[in-house]
């Protein structure tokens, strides 16, 4: 831009690319913990945007892969926070053009930090990939694109799953990981159950008050962690990242659709009644749940089920510390039954979600009479039925579970509850439940 001096912009590049004079990243920097997504894309070496909520992490991986980067010896990297004011007076590709220019490579690597502050941050940085092939670009940004190209190859980054919260806490490797499509348990014995109680279930007792993100599980109390949920997150893609990317300005209406959803603790959405509570239309309500959705805050369940109910979703949290961020119940929540339940499912949803898009599977619920499941996982095989329980499943609901294996055509489900032994038992010689404490459960999806 002709009003910026090139002296102004090199001076705001440098600050944020210190290893162009040192060679190394600064300790302040503090990337982190490596995540699973960081080897997804340290073995590729095409161009990556990486998307996911505010305060997931994203900025850490970045700066893991730049430490990565130059830990092999060379400082071909640029680090561009694009919502810094002065980066965004620059078109994105000049910008990516003077950065480069300090680094004496054919084939730099380019990290675009928080691309969603851009105007029409899809098509800019999809021109942008087309245009300089020869730089391979990570990009990051805190709402969904809301197109599909080719060029874009999308990865998901969301809050520390259990098993992370875990290892942030000293505690790894206390379970092997569990594949939902061929599940094993080694050393299924009555102490090694107790002993996974004693330990695993006070933490996730702490998960679901916190949440995942980082800076909430760091947080010295869950007061804290809250008001950094809050102020960090849900008011960060209200008030900035929804309205520079969609355009929406009515944002009290925006928060209200979100709180409302909360409220409703896991329930099919009647979208009637709902818009009517809300004094909204029923067309600006559905756009402003698509709104909430690219923005990471809630994750949308349609019905499994063939013949009922296809209009009515079920909306939980992306993260369970989101519900307690806004209504500030912290472990009394836990104390009551329904809501101590509802955020169980809401984080085994949020967990087999994650493993879903790994995967490229399909996640839903299932209603059908009295035929139930909280969450399917749709695969092209056919589903998965998952059951949660605040207790332990009675002979009835054993049954229907029976009956729904039959109903769906599946070969085996899930059975949670809040304690009790694994084992997986055969109904049939092509059907199986296991059982599961939900906190193994959630910790083998990590």
């Amino acid at each position: 831009m002709g009003v910026l001096p090139e002296a102004a912009l090199a001076a705001v590049l440098q600050a944020h690319n210190p290893w162009w004079r040192h060679g190394v990243l600064p300790r302040s920097a503090h990337p982190g913990a490596s995540r699973p997504v960081d080897a997804e894309i340290g073995e590729s070496e095409a161009s990556v945007l990486v998307v996911g909520p505010r305060r997931a992490g994203k900025t850490s991986l970045l700066l893991r892969l730049a430490d990565t980067r130059l830990r092999s010896g060379t400082r071909d990297v640029a680090y561009l926070p694009v919502d810094h004011p002065v980066l965004r007076m620059v078109d994105l590709g000049p910008l990516v053009d003077s950065a480069t220019r300090w680094l004496a490579s054919d084939n730099p690597l380019v990290l675009l930090d928080n691309v969603q502050a851009l105007p029409q941050w899809p098509e800019r940085l999809l021109e942008l990939l087309k245009t300089r092939p020869r730089v391979r670009v990570i990009a990051t940004a805190s709402v969904a694109p809301g197109v599909q190209d080719p060029a874009l190859d999308v990865h998901f980054l969301g809050p520390w799953s259990f098993r992370e919260f875990c290892a942030e806490r000293g505690l790894a490797d206390l379970a092997p990981p569990l594949d939902l499509l061929a599940p094993q348990f080694p050393d299924e014995d009555g102490a090694d159950d107790r002993l996974f109680q004693r330990v695993l279930d006070p933490l996730l007792a702490d998960y679901l008050v916190r949440g995942g993100f980082p800076d909430a599980g760091r947080a010295p109390d869950p007061h804290q962690a809250h008001r950094r949920l809050r102020e960090d997150i849900i008011a960060a893609a209200l008030y900035r990242d929804l309205p520079s990317v969609v355009g929406v300005h009515k944002l009290a209406d925006l928060e209200r659709v979100l709180v409302g959803v909360l409220l409703l603790n896991g329930e099919p959405l009647m979208a009637d009644s709902f818009s009517e509570a809300l004094e909204l239309g029923s067309n600006t309500l559905g756009k402003y749940l698509g709104h909430l959705e690219r923005a990471f805050l809630l994750e949308s369940l349609r019905n499994f089920a063939a013949s009922t109910d296809r209009s009515r979703p079920r909306l939980y949290p992306t993260d369970p510390g989101l519900y307690n961020a806004l209504f500030e119940r912290g472990a009394a929540d836990l104390a009551d039954a329904t809501r101590r339940r509802s955020v169980l499912v809401g984080s085994v949803v949020a967990h087999v979600a994650r493993v879903a898009r790994t995967r490229g599977f399909d996640v839903a619920y299932f209603r059908d009479g009295d035929l139930e499941a909280e969450l399917m996982l749709v695969t092209p095989e056919g589903g998965v039925p998952i059951r949660v329980f605040d207790r332990d499943p009675a002979p009835e609901d054993l049954s229907r579970i029976e009956r729904l294996l039959r109903r769906t055509g599946a070969t085996s489900a899930f059975v949670l509850s809040r304690a009790g032994p694994r084992r997986s038992e055969p109904l049939s010689f092509f059907e199986t439940v296991h059982h599961l404490p939900a906190a193994y459960f959630l910790y083998g999806l990590g």
